[in-house]
C-alpha cells in the first residue's frame, strides 16, 4: 500500500465538530486538525479537542491540532438597515468616528484607520469583491471613491494593501484563545498578518509563559509586508501557512502563484515545513464533486511538494466534509505515483551558499543515498524534530519512519511531508535496536524482504538537531 508524503489539515466546525464525523475525517486521512476560534466558542472547541484525543486513541494513530489565531483583522461597523449599496465612481466617507453607518458613511473599527491610510491608497472590502481609492482625509473622516461597487453588509473585512499597519497582531482575544489553546493541550498554533520575525517570537514567549513548552509557530503569510519580510519570517518560524485568501487581496490575483513558489522554495532551504491553503476545493462547500481546475489546485501543489494541503470551509461549512479529504487524498497519492517515476530531489546548491553544516551535509547525503541505492524508505530517530525536517527538505520521494520518545513530537511530525510518526522508549538507541524496528516496520507491511533502507541518526545520541551517521540495510 502506498504512503501517503503531503500531509492534509482541516479545518473543524459545524459542520464536522461532532465525534462520528472527526473519526470518519481521520479514517479517512486526515494529519491535522485546524481550530479556527471564528467557528466555536472555547466551550465547543473544548468538546472537539476531547474528541479527537479519543478518537486517536482508539485508532491508534497520532493527530496533531493547530490553533489558527484570528488577528486583527479589520472590518466595517453596522450600517442602520444592514447593508448599503455603493456605486462605482459613488464618493463616500469612511470613518473611525463612533457612529451608525448609512448610505453616505461607512464606520471603520480600526482607530488607526484614517491616521494610517494615505491619498491614493487602494481599500479593498468584503473578501476584494468591492474596491475604492482614498481621494482625501480629514481628521477621522477618509474620502473614498468607489472602483467596483457592490453591497456592503455589517461587519464585512477591510484590506488596505498599500498603508503600513501599526495593528498589533496578537489581540486582546488571541491572548484568551491562547491561553485557552495551551492549557487544552494544543500542537501548533497558527499567528495572522504576521509582518515580521519580532511578531513570531513575541508569540512565542507568550507561549513559553502560558506553560506550552514545545508548542510550534506556524506564521501565516497574508501581507504584502510578510512577503516582503519572508526570509526572517521563515527563518524565525517553525512552519510556515500560504493563506492566499488575505493574500490575494493585498498583492495582485496573479502574483499569488508566484509568492507561493517563493514561500515553499524559502521553507526547503530552511527546513521549515509549508502548509498551502484557501480555496483548494471551494465548490465542495456545495457541490458533491471538484472542478477541474481545484484538483489541478491540488496536484500542483503535490508537485511542487508542499507539506500539507488545507481545507478551510470545505469541512468547516461544507456539505461533503469526508468526501473533500477523500479527493485530496486520491489526488495527492495519484500525484505522487506519478512523481515517484521520475522526480529526483533537489540540487545541493539550492539549499548550500556556502560549506554546510555537518548536520545539512549528513541529511541532504542520505536522501542522494536514497535515490542511488534505490531505497525504499529512510529511518531516523528525532528528539526535537530538526533531524526530520532537514532529512525532509530536499524533499524524497521515500517514506521517513521518524522515531521519537515524546508523544508531542509525534502529533508534530504530522506536518513534515514524508514522516511517519512511531513512539518508542526514551533509552532506545536507534543503532543498538535497529534490526528490531525493521521487523517492526515489516510486520507492519511498511517495508518488505529485499527493499533497502537509509537509516540517519546522531552519536552521541540525546543531543537535539546531531546527525552526524548514515547507514544502509536490507530488509531480511
Amino acid at each position: 500500500m502506498a504512503i501517503r508524503l503531503t500531509k492534509i489539515v482541516a479545518t473543524l466546525g459545524p459542520a464536522s465538530g461532532s465525534k462520528t464525523v472527526i473519526r470518519n475525517l481521520i479514517a479517512k486521512g486526515v494529519n491535522i486538525f485546524r481550530l479556527n476560534l471564528s467557528h466555536g466558542d472555547h466551550e465547543t472547541v473544548r468538546k472537539w479537542i476531547h474528541w479527537i484525543r479519543e478518537v486517536e486513541k482508539e485508532r491508534h494513530t497520532f493527530i496533531g491540532i493547530l490553533l489558527d489565531l484570528q488577528g486583527p483583522k479589520i472590518r466595517v461597523g453596522k450600517f442602520e438597515q444592514g447593508s448599503i449599496l455603493l456605486k462605482r465612481g459613488q464618493r463616500i466617507i469612511f470613518t473611525t468616528e463612533k457612529k451608525m453607518g448609512d448610505s453616505s458613511l461607512v464606520p471603520v473599527q480600526y482607530l488607526r484607520f484614517h491616521k494610517e491610510v494615505g491619498v491614493g491608497n487602494r481599500i479593498y472590502l468584503d473578501d476584494g469583491k468591492l474596491s475604492g481609492v482614498v481621494k482625501n482625509i480629514s481628521g477621522q473622516r477618509v474620502e473614498v471613491e468607489i472602483l467596483v461597487g457592490g453591497t456592503l453588509s455589517d461587519h464585512k473585512g477591510l484590506n488596505l494593501p498599500d498603508a503600513s499597519l501599526s495593528a498589533d497582531p496578537i489581540t486582546a482575544k488571541d491572548k484568551k484563545d491562547l491561553k485557552f489553546g495551551i492549557q487544552e493541550g494544543v500542537d501548533m498554533v497558527a499567528l495572522s498578518f504576521v509582518g515580521s520575525a519580532k511578531d513570531i517570537q513575541r508569540l512565542r514567549g507568550m507561549i513559553l509563559k502560558e506553560g506550552g513548552k514545545g508548542v510550534e509557530v506556524i506564521a501565516k503569510i497574508e501581507r504584502k509586508q510578510a512577503v516582503e519580510n519572508l526570509e526572517e519570517i521563515v527563518q524565525a518560524a517553525d512552519g510556515i501557512m500560504v493563506a492566499r485568501g488575505d493574500l490575494g487581496i493585498e498583492i495582485s490575483l496573479t502574483e499569488v502563484p508566484v509568492v507561493q513558489q517563493r514561500i515553499l522554495r524559502e521553507g526547503a532551504k530552511h527546513s521549515k515545513p509549508v502548509i498551502v491553503a484557501t480555496q483548494m476545493l471551494e465548490s465542495m462547500i456545495e457541490n458533491p464533486r471538484p472542478t477541474r481546475a481545484e484538483v489541478s489546485d491540488v496536484a500542483s501543489a503535490v508537485m511542487d511538494c508542499a507539506d500539507a494541503i488545507m481545507l478551510s470551509g470545505e469541512t468547516a461549512v461544507g456539505k461533503h466534509a469526508t468526501d473533500a479529504v477523500g479527493v485530496m487524498v486520491e489526488t495527492a497519492l495519484t500525484t505522487e505515483a506519478y512523481m515517484a517515476e521520475s522526480k529526483m530531489i533537489e540540487p545541493w546548491n539550492r539549499f548550500f551558499k556556502e560549506d554546510p553544516s555537518i548536520n545539512a551535509g549528513i541529511t541532504y547525503s542520505a536522501n542522494r543515498m536514497v535515490e542511488l541505492l534505490h531505497a525504499k524508505a529512510m529511518i531516523i530517530f528525532t528528539l526535537s524534530g530538526g533531524t526530520a525536517k532537514m532529512v525532509a527538505s530536499p524533499k524524497p520521494m521515500v517514506p521517513i519512519f521518524s522515531f521519537t520518545s515524546s508523544l508531542q513530537r509525534a502529533r508534530l511530525l504530522n506536518l513534515v511531508r514524508g514522516a511517519v510518526p512511531f513512539l518508542v522508549e526514551e533509552d532506545r538507541h536507534l543503532l543498538l535496536h535497529i534490526e528490531e524496528l525493521i521487523t517492526m516496520l515489516k510486520n507492519k507491511r511498511l517495508v518488505k524482504k529485499g527493499d533497502r533502507v537509509v537509516i540517519t541518526t546522531g552519536i552521541p545520541v540525546n543531543i537535539p538537531n546531531w546527525t552526524n551517521v548514515i547507514r544502509v540495510e536490507e530488509v531480511p
